[in-house]
């Protein structure tokens, strides 16, 4: 199976094990902002929806649960070792209706008018080549179809980004007398957020109707988890489109 993304396959093939073994403190961090965009989409009893880089496929199985009965979701990811994870929990709860897809949403064939919508959970800043992408999900979505996701903000506008990369690139220009060769679309957290995924999804020909950038009052619960969740949306935009109109071949 060919990948363009390889950068990014070797990174999270990489952390994978680390990933999964983490993913309840994972969840409350990422799990509020995820459930608002998912709510986005307002899945019906019956469709079929794609979650783009599900990882080790919790999104996909809570996807799964809002289209049934009748409905299928779909995880694509380009990691085996989380798709593994997320077949063998996906059979621990006898989810019937899910299906996971090793792939590069770049250049692997989603399918021609297949889903009724699309979602992803920080999943959409990854991509090498975010026109080549949304233009192959926008490809696999029928007419009408809604995209939901969430994905971090830009650099400046995220201080669970800034800071690191802050750091980062100072000890880069002490160890090496400049600052860091990886760009925006390097492989993990120091890549692109809400702006280069906005101008990539319009020139794949998808118009994003519904942008927030800090929806963090969504949110009151003062728990320690709920406060974590807090600062995610803090840092976080959540953006949707509707009625899109499949890709011309």
């Amino acid at each position: 199976m060919a990948f363009a993304n390889t950068e990014q396959a070797e990174f999270w093939s990489q952390i994978a094990p680390m990933w999964i073994e983490l993913q309840d403190r994972m969840e409350e961090t990422g799990g509020l902002p995820g459930r608002l965009a998912m709510d986005r989409l307002d899945l019906r009893a019956g469709q079929r929806v794609v979650d783009l880089g599900c990882g080790a496929g919790r999104t996909t199985l809570e996807l799964a649960s809002r289209v049934l009965p009748g409905g299928e979701a779909v995880g694509v990811d380009i990691s085996a070792e989380m798709l593994a994870a997320g077949r063998e929990r996906a059979a621990q709860l006898g989810a019937g209706n899910v299906e996971f897809a090793h792939a590069d949403v770049q250049v692997s064939d989603l399918g021609q008018a297949r889903f009724d919508a699309a979602y992803s959970r920080f999943g959409v800043m990854f991509f090498a080549d975010p026109v080549a992408a949304f233009a192959n999900v926008r490809r696999a979505l029928r007419p009408g179809a809604v995209l939901s996701f969430v994905c971090w903000q830009g650099l400046f506008d995220n201080e669970w980004m800034l800071i690191p990369a802050a750091a980062v690139s100072s000890t880069a220009r002490v160890r090496s007398g400049s600052a860091s060769e990886n760009g925006p679309g390097s492989p993990g957290p120091g890549i692109g957020g809400i702006e280069p995924v906005t101008v990539a999804t319009a020139a794949a020909g998808i118009s994003i109707h519904s942008l927030s950038k800090r929806p963090c009052q969504q949110t009151k619960d003062s728990t320690a988890p709920g406060r974590r969740a807090r600062r995610t949306l803090a840092n976080a935009a959540t953006g949707s489109a509707k009625n899109i109109t499949p890709k011309r071949e």
